[in-house]
C-alpha cells in the first residue's frame, strides 16, 4: 500500500502544482498587463477561464487585483495540501492548513519569478532579441524586479548583474516569509 500512495501523492503533487503554476502565471500576467495576444497567453486564457469566469461573477476584482483568480490559487494550495496530507495520514488544524498554503502560493510565486529571470539569462546568451512567446511573457513578469534592480546595479562592461540582486532578494523572500508561514 505504501508504494501505491508514494506514487498518487506524486501524481497529486504534480498535476495540482501544474495547475496552481498555470493559475498563477495568469495571475502575474494580468497584474504585469502583459500580452495576453500569444499561444502562450491563449493556452493559460484557454485553461483557466471554466473556473476563473464563473468565480468573477462571485468575487469581482479589488481594483487591479484579480480577486478571482487569487481565491483560485489560494484554494488549490490549500486543496492539495490537505489532499495530500489526508493520503499521508495526517491532519492539521484549518487555521495552519491555510497558513501553510498561503506559503505555497507565495512560494509558487517566487519560484515564477526566478524561472522568468531564469529564462531572460539563458536567452540573452542563446538569442537576445528574440521574440519568442515564453520570452515575451517571462520579460513582462520579471520586469517589475529587474527595473529597480537595474537602478541600483547598472551594467558593468555590458553584463547586467542586476539578476544576482533580484535572486538574492528572493531567496531572502523564500527563508524570511515563506518558511516561517510554513513552519506556523
Amino acid at each position: 500500500m505504501n508504494y501505491l500512495s508514494n506514487a498518487t501523492i506524486y501524481l497529486i503533487e504534480n498535476l495540482l502544482g501544474l495547475i496552481l503554476y498555470i493559475v498563477l502565471i495568469r495571475f502575474w500576467m494580468q497584474w504585469v498587463k502583459a500580452n495576453f495576444r500569444n499561444p502562450v497567453g491563449q493556452f493559460i486564457i484557454t485553461v483557466t477561464n471554466p473556473i476563473v469566469l464563473p468565480l468573477r461573477r462571485l468575487l469581482p476584482s479589488f481594483g487591479s487585483i484579480d480577486t478571482a483568480t487569487v481565491v483560485l490559487a489560494i484554494a488549490l494550495a490549500i486543496f492539495k495540501t490537505f489532499t495530500l496530507l489526508a493520503i499521508a495520514g495526517y491532519s492539521i488544524p484549518v487555521l495552519k492548513l491555510i497558513t501553510y498554503s498561503l506559503g505555497a502560493v507565495i512560494e509558487s510565486s517566487i519560484y515564477i519569478f526566478m524561472a522568468a529571470i531564469f529564462i531572460q539569462i539563458i536567452a540573452s546568451w542563446v538569442n537576445p532579441y528574440s521574440q519568442h512567446p515564453i520570452l515575451e511573457i517571462a520579460r513582462s513578469i520579471a520586469e517589475p524586479l529587474m527595473a529597480p534592480a537595474r537602478r541600483l546595479i547598472p551594467a558593468i562592461a555590458g553584463i547586467d548583474f542586476s539578476p544576482f540582486l533580484v535572486f538574492i532578494f528572493l531567496n531572502l523572500s523564500l527563508q524570511l516569509i515563506v518558511a516561517p508561514l510554513q513552519n506556523l
